[in-house]
């Protein structure tokens, strides 16, 4: 992902990029207000990655985000700014200050967690070894 500018050239949004793993990089966005020197919209926690960003309007910028690791449903969430009012939309709900976006990105996450399978019930001549020493 590269740097985008609204239409206008008015509002920006910057990308600051870092390899999380081997060829995966995660790609947080700031948006600027170039007018004003004023930064919009910027990730205190910098595992969230921008995935797509489309202009809809002038001041109305949709970023697809995604958060690392991936552990989560939805994979990807959908924020929808307005530059303009600073005033954001996350699925149905509406954020009232650009300055909450990434508390209500969290919360919109449901995190699994992962527990390994049941261990398979040992048998034979090595599992009885094992059990007389160690008791497994």
């Amino acid at each position: 992902m590269t740097d985008s500018e609204s239409p206008s050239g008015r509002f920006r949004i910057a990308i600051s990029a870092w390899e999380a793993r081997m060829s995966l990089w995660i790609e947080t966005p700031t948006v600027l207000d170039k007018t004003t020197g004023e930064t919009l919209l910027s990730f205190k926690d910098g595992n969230w990655s921008l995935d797509a960003a489309r202009w809809l309007s002038d001041s109305i910028v949709e970023l697809t985000l995604r958060k690392y690791p991936g552990n989560h449903l939805p994979v990807n969430i959908i924020a929808t700014l307005d530059c303009a009012n600073r005033t954001a939309r996350i699925g149905e709900k509406e954020v009232q200050f650009l300055a909450e976006v990434e508390s209500a990105l969290d919360n919109a996450l449901t995190w699994r967690t992962v527990t390994p399978p049941p261990r398979a019930a040992r048998s034979g001549f090595a599992s009885a070894v094992r059990r007389f020493f160690f008791g497994k």
